[in-house]
């Protein structure tokens, strides 16, 4: 810009001036004082266009000038000439003109004479191009000016940085050109190295540090030289950007593009060869394969050049160069596997290859058309038409063509012509059976159209065909089958001929969601009896069924159709829920002539066109229900909707789907082993954005860098840094991969629990045998052989894909420690991919009595729940502590309502807590609890965090103070116990304040921080502090009531062990008695109880832990009881 001035001022024949000018005007040229003035503070663009234009008017209409010419010319004449001049000079050295407009010249231009016109117009063309010339030629004494003052003034960049750039120096280096700089730099010492700056100022050059690791600002400049002190590497980058811009250079159709490989690929290169065709180069390939060891020296590309190849390298491991490049070659060369020729691969990935060929050096496709060409090349198994359909999208994209779309479209068409959209050509081929007047059909397919009276085919791998005469031949065929081309485009032509006759269904669709008018339109479900669960049951209802879950992906168009279409215009409703329950009563009470479905009723759906916009209305048992995929679904967006996820960042594996609330994600690492997970549990954002935001947590720094790298290699993180880029990768292949993973992993562990564990099975069945108490006469082999029928029976019924492995009976029965109401434990293990769930409640629909006792069937499967040999040990363990407990008894509210000496109890009691009271709590000097404050509670690294917080009441200020109008996320509270001696993370962290809770209830997952005083004292003051705020503590106080119910009755048994399994059956029930005492205020009995105990005389600890549990239970005493207690302390007194 600085450049284009002084060349406009320099071939300007009057001074030109910034200054303010008066009013509108951008600019004047003073022919009287010849100067010309331009506004000033404009855009660059504007100021540029303003001196050329004036520039113009001062070449052609000074006071000279016109008196020169013979014709004087009027104002709009000279404005056209001076404009058009501007354009023509500003469009011709890049200035943006997109402001221009000359409307005004076809006002002007009319009524003037041929001869005028071509008068102005030489003007123009003539002044425009002296004015061009001139600049050019000021722009070049400037550019060579500026080359002889770098010449007397050398410089250069240097880059100074270890591997991962951690650390680096970014020097300015004075009085050094490059090759002298690499000169210098090639010829220092270990100690030189020890300073370089130091060392390059000792040689002559003086040096200024312009960025470091600090500023990170080394990407603004243009680097010449590139040292790495991690492994003494010296770069040219003017010679390397030479070798890459060579490298990076079109591939052109004749080229032959080679890959030679080593080492599994740990080291390979590529080479472009020019002059050589095709077939001679796989000739010198194929010779050079041949070759015994002492006959070459193993140099391919000296070998190459020998036989005449002219060769640019295109990437290289060991040389650094497009290391990333995707992959793509006509020949591989692997000294361990051999000589590939492309054309040997399958045709996607030929397809690939002709697709990075293509892309290489200009990237053009779209993730839409690279998927396209490489389906193409599956579906139609041509890869000549796939490299003609590739290279000209390729075109199209690279010359902006809008031609493009035109040709996706072609070839979806031929796409979606065939007769089977889940197999290809290709895979046909691949199958063995390649004659190209067959199209390739699946299993289902084939059945489809043989049902529709179609010729169909089983093709075999030896290339030869079967007529089908029967259904059943299909079925029982393993390969492919196949339709002949003529036949399939017969049944083509007749069912466009069929479309064409129902166009009329969905022309009225069209009008309803595209028409000018507002309208309305009303669905109800086809007759199919299929969709039978969906008619007339509510959204809660389907819900409640399994049939549909909180989106409602279940509610599809396709099961239903338009039955009426009607004009807004004549209901009366002023919102669109008044509209709604208008149409509502219409189509229930007085619906219109032509209308001849049923009633509007539950579970039909009304559409809304109103002003351009459309939405579906669900019709629920209460009110309406908007279904907004459902419309994406009618519209043909349901591609919008992104509801599955997967990308790969450095060394870690991020899979996410959409789940009720909100997406649930995995991490992985390279291995595809799972690390970590959970719900991100916001639905209301995209699935992308809540992927950034779990990116962005992993990425933020965990501990301090001491421990950071042991925390990154053990842990979570890996090699994620900030810096990181996740790629997204396919989601169903990483699924499928973690899946494998995972199910290797079980079965290994289930392979070496059997191998410790022979007889799991039989063992436990032994035992069962031994303690089980026979039903009606039938042993529990019986029992196990009429569930397995039941069971079977019921897959059957139901088509189910399961298999029974075995039938074992287990719970309280089994070992003959049963209640009187038991149920009969069953488990059954079975293969298949019916879902647990799904057959636990289809065998629970009906129930099954045996010797009038409910089975309960619990069904497992390996790879959910786990099999026999690993379930059943868990059941043993259960079942063990259950006998225990069965063998304990308990006392304790018999004893405590038993005993009458209330007052004196009271009073003691009294005594008691003020003596517990007094005892002081000691917190070990080796914790350190401190606070934190973030602005998002969820992610730290999102707005303001604090730390290391010494006082709830520092932490209570910097949480008042966060801004509420900053939308980082939702704020908090936070605690931290740090462990003298342990490292950082190690730390235990919970949040306590968060938005509009205090949530107490969390700290229940780190009893050792929440049970610490300074925590509890701080809850508190948090419940005293913001009285607006919902206190989560229902399971904490839950936790306490139980911990104290079985406290009391253990202290029981202890005090009286034979008493209390005299007493006591129910050892579980007797708990909860007292739980509910405790919750509802009636622990009088209780505290009697343990007062009594204390003054007969029991044991030391006995005795502490009754103080103890007075004084935890003096917390749940009703106010009366207090209140009756200060009375009588009142009277004694008195």
């Amino acid at each position: 810009y600085q450049d284009m001035i002084r060349a406009v001022e320099a071939i300007s024949p009057v001074p030109i001036e910034l200054e303010e000018i008066a009013g509108d005007s951008k600019g004047y040229y003073d022919r009287e004082a010849k100067r010309i003035a331009v506004q000033e503070n404009m855009s660059e663009s504007q100021t540029l266009k303003t001196m050329i234009h004036e520039v113009a008017h001062s070449k052609l209409h000074s006071k000279e000038v016109e008196q020169d010419e013979q014709m004087r010319k009027d104002r709009n004449t000279k404005e056209v000439e001076a404009e058009s001049i501007a354009y023509t000079v500003c469009q011709h050295f890049g200035v943006d003109t997109s402001d221009y407009s000359f409307g005004y010249i076809a006002g002007w231009s009319s009524g003037r004479d041929t001869k005028e016109l071509r008068a102005s117009m030489d003007t123009i063309r003539r002044t425009a191009s002296e004015l061009i010339t001139g600049i050019e030629e000021q722009l070049q004494e400037l550019q060579r000016n500026r080359e002889v003052s770098q010449e007397q003034t050398k410089e250069s960049i240097l880059l100074i940085q270890n591997t991962d750039l951690s650390e680096f120096s970014l020097l300015d280096v004075y009085g050094m050109d490059r090759p002298e700089l690499m000169q210098a730099l090639s010829e220092m010492t270990d100690d030189d190295k020890l300073s370089i700056q130091a060392y390059l100022e000792s040689r002559g050059a003086w040096t200024t540090e312009i960025g470091n690791q600090d500023s990170r600002e080394y990407g603004e400049y243009h680097l010449d030289v590139r040292y790495n002190t991690d492994t003494d590497e010296l770069i040219d980058m003017k010679e390397r950007k030479a070798v890459y811009d060579k490298a990076m250079e079109p591939i052109n159709a004749d080229d032959v593009v080679v890959k030679f490989a080593s080492v599994f690929e740990s080291e390979w290169e590529v080479l472009k060869i020019t002059n050589i065709s095709r077939e001679d180069v796989g000739k010198i390939l194929k010779d050079m394969a041949s070759l015994y060891e002492n006959e070459w020296d193993g140099n391919y590309l000296s070998y190459m050049e020998k036989q005449g190849a002219k060769i640019t390298l295109l990437a290289s491991s060991s040389k650094g160069l497009n290391g990333n490049m995707p992959d793509f070659w006509d020949y591989e060369y692997d000294f361990d596997a051999g000589l590939t020729d492309v054309e040997e691969l399958s045709v996607m990935q030929h397809a690939e290859h002709i697709i990075n060929r293509l892309e290489h050096g200009q990237p053009a496709f779209s993730e839409a058309e690279r998927n396209l060409i490489v389906n193409y090349a599956y579906k139609l198994g041509n890869i000549e038409k796939t490299r003609e359909l590739a290279e000209h999208i390729y075109a199209q994209e690279v010359d902006g063509n809008q031609d493009v779309a035109l040709a996706m479209i072609d070839a979806e068409a031929e796409i979606d012509a065939l007769p089977d959209s889940m197999v290809g050509v290709s895979e046909m081929q691949e199958y063995g059976y390649t004659w190209n007047e067959m199209f390739p059909l699946t299993q289902e397919r084939a059945i489809e159209l043989f049902d529709h009276d179609l010729p169909v085919y089983l093709l075999h791998t030896d290339g030869s065909e079967t007529t089908v005469s029967d259904r059943k031949q299909i079925t029982e065929h393993d390969g492919m089958c196949g339709i002949e081309k003529g036949d399939w485009l017969n049944e083509r032509k007749l069912q466009m001929m069929q479309e064409e006759l129902s166009e009329s269904d969905s022309n009225r669709e069209a009008q309803l969601l595209y028409g000018n008018t507002d309208k309305y339109g009303i669905y109800q479900l086809k007759d199919d009896p299929e969709l039978d669960k969906f008619r007339f049951e509510g959204t809660e209802s389907l819900k409640r069924m399994r049939i549909t879950k909180d989106n409602f992906d279940a509610v599809l168009p396709e099961n239903y159709k338009l039955v009426y279409m009607g004009e807004l215009t004549e209901l009366q409703g002023q919102t669109q829920s008044e509209t709604l329950e208008a149409i509502y009563t219409k189509f229930n009470i007085d619906h219109p002539a032509d209308y001849k479905a049923h009633s509007l009723s539950v579970s039909d759906i009304v559409v809304l066109h109103e002003d351009g916009e459309n939405s579906a209305h669900f019709v629920d048992s209460f009110g309406f229900t908007e279904l907004p995929k459902f419309m994406l679904t009618l519209e043909g967006k349901e591609n919008e909707i992104q509801t599955e996820l997967a990308v790969h960042i450095a060394d870690r594996y991020i899979l996410m789907h959409e789940c009720d609330e909100g997406y649930d994600y995995s991490i992985l690492n390279e291995q595809y082993h799972l690390l970590d997970g959970g719900v991100y549990d916001n639905p209301d954002i995209t699935i992308q954005r809540a992927m950034d935001m779990v990116i962005a947590d992993l990425k933020e720094p965990r501990f301090s860098s001491v421990t950071e790298q042991y925390y990154r290699d053990e842990y979570l993180q890996g090699e994620v840094y900030a810096g990181s880029e996740a790629e997204i990768v396919d989601f169903v292949e990483l699924s499928e991969k973690a899946e494998e993973v995972e199910q290797a992993d079980l079965e290994a562990k289930q392979a070496e629990f059997r191998e410790n564990n022979p007889d799991v099975v039989a063992d436990f069945r032994a035992k069962t045998e031994e303690l089980f108490h026979s039903l009606d006469g039938q042993s529990a082999d019986d029992i196990e052989k009429t569930v397995y029928a039941y069971v079977q029976s019921q897959i059957d019924e139901y088509g189910l894909d399961a298999q029974i492995v075995d039938v074992v009976v287990s719970g309280s029965r089994c070992r003959g420690i049963e209640q009187e109401n038991s149920d009969l434990d069953v488990v059954v293990e079975y293969t298949g991919s019916t879902r647990e769930d799904d057959l636990f409640n289809m065998l629970h629909e009906d129930s099954i009595y045996i010797a009038g006792i409910q089975v309960d069937i619990n069904p497992i499967t390996e790879s959910r729940t786990g099999t026999l040999e690993t379930y059943l040990p868990e059941v043993e363990t259960y079942l063990q502590e259950k006998a225990q407990q069965e063998q304990i008894n308990n006392q304790l509210v018999t004893q405590g309502r038993e005993l009458v000496q209330e007052q004196n109890a009271l009073v003691s009691e009294e005594k008691v807590l003020s003596e517990l009271e007094k005892e002081p709590v000691i917190e070990p000097e080796t914790v350190h609890i401190t606070f934190t404050v973030a602005e998002c509670g969820e992610f730290h690294n999102m707005g303001e965090y604090h730390e290391g917080i010494e006082t709830i009441e520092e932490a209570m200020k910097l949480y008042n103070a966060i801004d509420p109008s900053r939308m980082h996320g939702i704020p908090s509270i936070g605690v931290n116990m740090h462990i003298e001696g342990t490292e950082e993370w190690e730390d235990e962290q919970a949040d306590i304040v968060s938005g509009k809770r205090i949530d107490v209830d969390f700290l229940n997952y780190t009893p050792e921080l929440r049970d610490t005083p300074k925590v509890q004292d701080a809850i508190k003051k948090l419940i005293a502090a913001y009285p607006e705020k919902d206190v989560i503590d229902m399971e904490t106080k839950e936790q306490k009531i139980q911990t104290l119910a079985a406290e009391l009755d253990q202290l029981s048994y202890e005090i009286d062990t034979y008493g209390y399994r005299d007493s006591v059956s129910d050892r579980e029930s007797q708990i909860q008695m007292i739980a509910d005492d405790i919750r509802t205020g009636n622990v009088k009995p209780l505290s009697i109880f343990l007062q009594a105990s204390i003054d007969e005389g029991i044991d030391e600890d006995s005795e502490r832990q009754a103080k103890e549990l007075l004084v935890k239970l003096a917390e749940y005493k009703p106010l009366a009881k207090i209140e009756e207690l200060e009375e009588q302390n009142y009277n004694m007194i008195d």
